[in-house]
């Protein structure tokens, strides 16, 4: 058979559909390797798993599309065509590749191409199809939901790929589709709209993101250097349309007889990269990046809306308008410089500095008969800079010391230039400077030849936090142990992190400790694994609740605690029964005790996201559940170039307290692999 025609049967079959790496599933099947034919100058391998996907679901649907998503149909589970030239010169190419995932309806798709001749070209080619599904009940009741499709296109093209000069060329696009719908407080009770009640709304996404780039690799006196120019179009037309009509929602939604909105988007940035690095590292090595992003981006916002209050004989129009012009620059650039004054001894400092500032005007303006305001916004800047330095001594081949100390600095600027009815026409610059420093170290021991130890540790202080659960008095500690042994392998794991911020009015403090264990096994002829591991996760953390509103209580700070405590169990094992039949088992489970106590409160029938307890004026926070997915897949080997496969997979989803959002469903399929 000709490369020609191979080339044309392989993409007839396989397509040049879809890719992402997503939930994993029973198919397809793994451990076929293909069979490699000889076709002139070149060597040939190609199969092809088409079958039939499978889904039986029974509890709450919403949630399992939100997860797992598989559906019933046809499928090209998994496809590849692989040709190589044998001495490297072949007449038009070296290389041919192509490999498809999920093809057809699965919500998760993956296309990828390559093509190379051998200090000529080099193209690659990646597609993805993501379908995103998500309504939860938890979230408000279900009145947030999407059904969406992203479709990822990534071109590369290399000229004389592995010379001196390297021609670099490349395009990328990112669409996202697909209707949805959601909520949105009223805010201020004036007229018709009130205070207690949320507005229901649909809207259409309709966003668009293409990018386009070209530059160059050159190495010369010992440096590689690559500049690259890329040009990015960003367009969001997202269309939104009245939906508090729409049955079933809850009594709190606010009644509308007109609605109309419309938030278009549009920018351009365009970006430039610089990297230069040592190609060969002796004494001192370094390598340095620089990267600038300045665009421009026009966006505007015009909604209507009349609410009405039918009890009371009132219609109120509240029009809101946000519109502007913004200067977007972004710099970030960072330096590394590695030391090597002998072969025990490596020390590393790495600087780094990023500047982002947006300079322009955002109006805010919404009037209605009861209420007027206008705010407009002039300008924003981080500038976040950052250096660590990294030492590492080896005395030893067995034995390895390290020792790092951090320091970053961050500086955030922002000014309103107007605001009505305040009537303040200029403020001030306002911001906040905030400092971390940390110091850390481990060591790396082998006491015996099979057996590796490791520990890290590391403790730091913020003096000005950003946010109540951003990091200040913190300190982190790691240890694992492996040992190895022909075939066998097993290993424990513990890592503890701690968090303490306080400030004038809450505090925030947070624990998260994990330990684990791991295990597998290969029978020394390969016919048996066995992979087996455990690990439980604890989380506790402690924030204050401040209520600048409340009324009503004397004491306005409350706490709330929230805890988890995680088990997750997994095992797997592959069993070549026979010189044609391969079996596979796997069973995972993951189970979240919480902290064992009270019964969960609900507020106006909507269910929370985490069932609180109520204790002395604090919330206790918890969200017990248990997820188990076991599974089975069979594989028989019928001839040379077929074989028949056969899966099953189960998910039992069950949350302790809430219940609406559980499911269970059965997954499987059944397929045909054909190599030639």
């Amino acid at each position: 058979m000709t490369i020609r025609r191979l080339i044309s049967v392989g993409l007839a079959v396989l397509g040049l559909p879809a890719i992402v790496f997503a939930q994993p599933v029973v198919a397809p099947t793994p451990d076929r390797n293909d069979d490699i034919e000889k076709a002139g100058a070149y060597t040939v391998s190609n199969s092809f798993e088409v079958g039939y996907r499978l889904s039986d679901v029974s509890g709450n649907r919403d949630v399992y599309r939100s997860s797992v998503n598989y559906g019933n149909g046809f499928r090209l589970l998994e496809g590849q065509l692989r040709i190589n030239s044998e001495d490297g010169k072949g007449k038009y190419f070296d290389e041919f590749s192509l490999q498809t995932l999920g093809t057809g309806q699965d919500p998760y798709q993956s296309s990828s191409l390559r093509v190379e001749k051998n200090a000529l070209y080099r193209y690659d080619m990646r597609f993805r199809i993501v379908n995103y599904f998500n309504r939860l009940p938890s979230l408000w009741n279900g009145e947030h939901g999407v059904n969406s499709e992203r479709i990822f296109q990534n071109h590369d093209l290399t000229l004389f790929p592995g010379r001196r000069v390297e021609l670099l060329f490349g395009y990328d696009r990112n669409n996202h589709n697909g209707p949805g719908f959601s909520s949105e407080a009223v805010g201020t009770g004036v007229g018709a709209f009130q205070e207690d009640n949320f507005i229901r709304f649909s809207n259409n996404l309709r966003q668009v993101n293409n990018q386009y780039r070209a530059g160059a690799s050159v190495r010369v006196a010992g440096l590689a250097i690559t500049f690259l120019q890329a040009f990015d179009n960003y367009k969001e037309d997202t269309e939104f349309g009245d939906a508090s009509q729409v049955p079933g929602v809850p009594a709190n939604v606010q009644e509308i007889s007109g609605f109309r909105r419309h938030e278009p988007i549009h920018g351009n940035t365009p970006v430039t990269s610089i990297n230069i690095r040592t190609e060969k590292e002796h004494l001192i090595g370094f390598h340095g990046r620089y990267v600038h992003a300045g665009g421009t981006r026009n966006f505007a916002l015009s909604e209507a809306l009349t609410g009405v209050n039918s009890a009371q004989g009132l219609s109120t129009l509240r029009q809101t308008a946000v519109f502007g012009e913004a200067d977007r620059r972004q710099a970030t650039g960072d330096f590394t410089v590695t030391f090597m004054p002998s072969d025990k001894w490596t020390i590393t400092n790495t600087s780094a500095v990023n500047n982002t500032r947006i300079l322009g005007e955002a109006s805010f303006l919404e009037t209605s008969l009861f209420r007027n305001e206008f705010i407009q916004f002039e300008e924003l800047g981080v500038r976040h800079i950052s250096n660590a330095t990294e030492a590492n001594f080896r005395p030893v081949s067995q034995f390895g010391l390290y020792g790092v100390y951090r320091f970053s600095t961050r500086r955030v600027r922002a000014r309103e230039a107007f605001r009505f009815p305040n009537f303040d026409f200029s403020s001030p610059l306002a911001g906040q400077d905030n400092e971390i420093h940390s110091g850390g170290g481990g060591f790396r021991w082998q006491p015996v030849r099979r057996l590796r130890v490791s520990f890290d540790a590391e403790v730091g202080s913020a003096d000005r936090p950003f946010t109540p659960v951003s990091e200040r008095e913190f300190h982190t500690e790691r240890a694992r142990v492996q040992w190895r042994k022909e075939g066998f392998s097993a290993g424990f794991q513990f890592k503890n992190a701690v968090n303490d911020n306080g400030a004038s009015l809450i505090n925030h403090s947070s624990t998260s400790r994990s330990v684990g264990a791991n295990a597998s096994w290969i029978e020394p002829g390969g016919r048996f694994m066995l992979d087996t591991s455990y690990t439980k996760l604890d989380i506790n953390t402690r924030s204050g609740i401040f209520n600048f509103l409340d009324e009503i209580e004397p004491e306005a700070v409350r706490n709330s605690f929230y805890t988890s405590n995680l088990h997750v169990f997994y095992f797997g094992s592959r069993i070549q029964a026979h010189a044609r039949l391969l079996l596979y088992l796997g069973y995972t489970i993951s189970k979240d005790t919480g902290d064992g106590s009270g019964t969960p409160s609900f507020t106006s029938g909507v269910s929370p996201a985490f069932p609180n307890f109520s204790f002395d004026g604090d919330f206790r926070n918890s969200f017990p559940l248990s997820y188990q997915s076991p599974l089975a897949r069979v594989s028989l080997e019928v001839n040379k170039n077929l074989s028949w496969n056969l899966g099953w997979q189960f998910y039992n989803y069950s949350e302790q307290f809430i219940g609406e959002q559980n499911y269970h469903a059965h997954v499987g399929y059944s397929s045909f692999r054909w190599t030639f």
